[in-house]
């Protein structure tokens, strides 16, 4: 773990004094400092366990601070209860990628009786042992061990049945490239809060699993695994439209775009299939499959939304997702804006999760990891990363004590990962933001992280341009500030820039919106190398 500062214990201190006063999560500066974080109960020593009590300080005594910095978390300390399939949610880090970062550990042990096999027992941590993190290491980079349960498919072609295998479960490829997509899964495998259940923001309807799956199912792993049995059904329809429009059935950016599509409207999937010939010659790249998803709700001859069967138009739902985002009742370009903006932050989800699973070819995989500069959107008008961020808006903190899950997903992509919709959250905002679009962010929580990013921009409407990333201060403290992304330059020195944790008018709450600027109010602009 990346440590660079500590703090004496005074008189009267608690954990979660200590740790708001150095901007950390209490739950972070337990782990820092080998406390069992299950027994912050407010009562001075309930014992019986092997773990620091975190209730019971010694005034004098040095406490490690981990600090929101790039890069941070390197390393766990087992705490007393600690396992390591809970060391691997927390993280969000699939398994196999955590035994492969301990190769301390036999990982073919996992489960099995004590006293079997060459290797450390996995099942046996010690309290107070480091682990190492994986990070950003894709789970194919695991031990061939540890490879034999990860959602790789066997080496050779990219195996569609094996993507699909519902026996794999949660774990299987399609599971976590999907997940992805649908904000329930981390590229690298791992499980955001929205996957134990979470309420749809097309239909409203519940949600759970992976793919977001909508009907009876006694838990996650089951919803996972019917829909993948629903998947893999469809295969044989995938298959035979792919080769009559001259394309490889196994690319995996073309089945997996699919069988998204298919995970989100069946309808507009069969429109996929039906216009697969419009690719033969063309590049199967994010820009375009997310243009022939787009038209798979989209009629490209007529410009309008498909007509259904059985009456309405196709993808209604994102009336409903554009209303959210507007607080006003959207016209149909609003509605297309909606949808277009959806297929492309899916399909580079897709993406970087197909590269973090090692699931493109070699000669490709690079390009979808964390690039220096962002890509464009199709067409090259909008930088992804500002396309994805625009197809956030509407997302807002939940008054009370509930959380609202997209902002916890936002918290992901720092080292603080916080786990509230009350910590300031505008640079976790923009690092998922980046994090999505394959662009490499600070990875810090805090605002002022940016302006170290990049390369600086000269502060005049000559040279700022949509895209770029601005810093504002906050208050008068220098160690805080505001960071958000610029969506357009205005006239009279003036930016609209789109930001997480910024003000909903005439709400006692903060969502992500549009806020008009001026450049000389902020403390930097930044843009990629």
């Amino acid at each position: 773990m990346n440590l660079l500062s500590s703090y004496r214990v005074q008189r009267g201190d608690t954990v979660s004094d200590i740790a708001r006063q150095h901007g950390v999560s209490a739950e972070a500066l337990m782990r820092a400092n080998g406390m069992d974080a299950s027994q912050a109960d407010g009562r001075l020593g309930s014992g019986g366990r092997a773990g620091r009590d975190p209730d019971v300080l010694q005034v004098g005594e040095r406490l490690v601070i981990p600090v929101a910095t790039p890069g941070l978390e390197r390393s766990h300390p087992v705490a007393a209860g600690d396992t390591l399939s809970g060391i691997a949610r927390r993280w969000n880090v699939s398994l196999p990628a955590l035994l492969a970062a301990n190769p301390q550990f036999d990982a073919s042990r996992l489960g099995a009786q004590p006293g079997t096999g060459a290797g450390r027992d996995p099942d046996q941590l010690q309290v107070g042992e480091l682990l190492r993190l994986p990070g950003a290491h894709p789970v194919a980079a695991a031990t061939p061990s540890a490879a034999a349960s990860s959602a790789t498919a066997p080496a050779g072609a990219f195996d569609l049945r094996h993507f699909t295998n519902p026996a794999l479960g949660s774990r299987a490829g399609a599971a976590i490239v999907i997940g992805n997509a649908e904000g329930t899964r981390t590229p690298e495998g791992g499980t955001t809060d929205a996957f134990g259940g979470h309420t749809d923001p097309g239909n409203a309807a519940r949600n759970q699993g992976s793919f977001s799956y909508q009907h009876a199912a006694r838990s996650p792993a089951d919803a996972d695994r019917r829909q993948l049995q629903t998947l893999q059904r469809q295969l044989p329809a995938y298959e035979a439209a792919a080769r009559q429009a001259g394309l490889n059935p196994a690319d995996a950016r073309l089945a997996s775009a699919y069988l998204d599509l298919y995970n989100q409207s069946p309808s507009a999937a069969r429109r996929f299939l039906a216009q697969l010939d419009s690719l033969r010659g063309q590049p199967l790249d994010a820009a375009h499959l997310a243009q022939l998803r787009f038209h798979s709700f989209v009629d490209a001859a007529t410009g309008q939304r498909f007509q259904l069967p059985g009456g309405g138009q196709a993808g209604s739902g994102f009336v409903n997702i554009a209303r959210d985002q507007l607080k006003r009742t959207p016209n149909e370009s609003e509605v297309q804006a909606a949808l277009r903006a959806d297929q492309q932050r899916r399909t580079q989800a897709i993406e970087t999760a197909l590269s973090r699973q090692g699931l493109l070819p070699a000669a490709t995989a690079s390009a979808a990891e964390p690039a220096a500069t962002p890509a464009p959107a199709a067409g090259g008008a909008v930088p992804r990363h500002l396309a994805i961020a625009q197809a956030e808006l509407g997302v807002h903190e939940v008054r009370g004590a509930r959380h609202e899950a997209r902002v916890l997903q936002y918290h992901q992509a720092t080292s603080l990962r916080a786990r509230d919709d009350e910590t300031s959250w505008c640079s976790s905002f923009v690092n998922w933001t980046m994090q999505q679009a394959g662009v490499r962010g600070t990875g810090s929580a805090a605002a002022r992280s940016w302006l170290q990013w990049g390369r600086a921009v000269t502060q005049d409407a000559a040279h700022v341009r949509p895209g770029d990333v601005i810093v504002f201060p906050r208050g008068n403290n220098p160690a805080q500030g505001h960071v958000a992304i610029v969506a357009e330059v205005l006239d009279g020195g003036r930016v609209k820039v789109i930001g997480g944790n910024q003000s909903v008018r005439g709400e006692g709450y903060d969502g992500v919106t549009y806020a008009e600027r001026t450049l000389s109010s902020a403390l930097g602009v930044r843009r990629a190398p």
